[in-house]
């Protein structure tokens, strides 16, 4: 088995240095990368209760996701667990189903338990019902949502600006009706989603028809019934907010014998998995998951390796991939 001398060897770091790293500790990025290729190669396995007693540290974090069923939220649970382990901690994951105060059960649950910090993807939680948050007493990172306090920081990406550039193209196309499946408003993503529907309006001197708004929870029948509706208020184009509302959207439309893209403009948040059974592709956007997952881990590893810091908002920019879709319902 594989020891942290060996592990030195193999980077050409002191031992030392190995050991900065696996207490996330600041490190120049040349050595940083040399540390996890040899941790890789060598199949390292830090001995975690060695270092508890040494560290007074648990090695292991909390991960509260709404649900793993969610697919953005899975993938980004395994892309976090796995930058955690590469940085020498294990991760624990806990459901909290969109619900606040089962959330907090949960964060005391785990603070209980002694892990090191959290990580919290709060998309579809009220910013004011999470408050509490701020009182926790380990360090602590958020995703989707931009609340911040003494040890936290928060992840958020540009919501309103890939969506202002996704309807954009719509209305550059030659859109005018362009209807929004939208997530409830109450929460920050689906006010700056909203938002962003709207600045595609205005910076083009148009006006945004509140009536081609249809906000709806999460679940496919609920965006298939709010997609009915501005069909018949005669919406040439639909934008759905997320994974379950295009899916929703897609529903209306192909029951009622309408072709996604071609009789519709269609354009969505998130890739759908099955999305190149349409022809054509639907314009989407993507998240930057891997670079959400990495900075989330770094982000923490580093506010448990310093003790507490100063909090802090990192933006991320998303891809907006446009496609033919865009042109669905014009005229020939």
């Amino acid at each position: 088995m594989a020891t942290i001398r060996d592990v030195a060897k193999r980077a050409n770091v002191s031992v030392a240095t190995v050991s900065r790293y696996l207490n996330g500790a600041q490190l120049r990025e040349d050595n940083r990368a040399r540390i996890a290729e040899a941790i890789d190669e060598l199949r390292y396995q830090p001995n975690l209760i060695g270092r508890a007693f040494a560290t007074a540290h648990s090695y292991t974090v909390g991960i509260l996701i709404n649900s793993a069923t969610n697919p953005f939220a899975g993938s980004l649970m395994g892309l976090i667990e796995r930058e955690l382990e590469r940085l020498g901690y294990a991760a624990v994951f806990v459901e909290y189903q969109g619900d606040a105060d089962f959330l907090r059960e949960k964060v005391d649950f785990l603070q209980m338990h002694q892990v090191d910090g959290l990580i919290v993807v709060l998309s579809d939680v009220e910013l004011a019902s999470v408050g509490f948050l701020r009182e926790t007493d380990v360090p602590l990172v958020l995703v989707d949502n931009p609340l911040v306090g003494p040890s936290a920081d928060s992840i958020v990406v540009d919501n309103c600006e890939a969506v202002r550039k996704a309807v954009g193209a719509m209305l550059d196309a030659g859109h005018r009706r362009v209807g929004l499946v939208a997530m409830l408003p109450h929460t920050h993503v689906g006010a700056e989603r909203a938002r962003g529907w709207r600045l595609a309006f205005e910076e083009r001197g148009l006006c945004a028809d509140e009536g081609l708004v249809r906000a709806c929870d999460n679940v496919k029948d609920a965006a298939a019934l709010a997609t009915d509706e501005l069909l018949g208020a005669g919406a040439t184009a639909v934008f759905a907010c997320n994974y379950y509302l295009e899916l929703g959207a897609l529903k209306s439309m192909l029951r009622r014998s309408l072709r996604p893209g071609i009789d519709v403009g269609f354009a969505g948040f998130d890739e759908i998995d099955f999305a190149d059974i349409f022809d054509p592709v639907p314009t989407c956007v993507i998240q930057p998951i891997v670079a959400i997952a990495s900075l989330a881990a770094s982000l923490l590893v580093g506010r448990i390796g310093r003790g507490f810091a100063p909090d802090g908002i990192h933006r991320l920019a998303c891809e907006v991939r446009i496609t033919d879709s865009i042109l669905g319902g014009l005229p020939a």
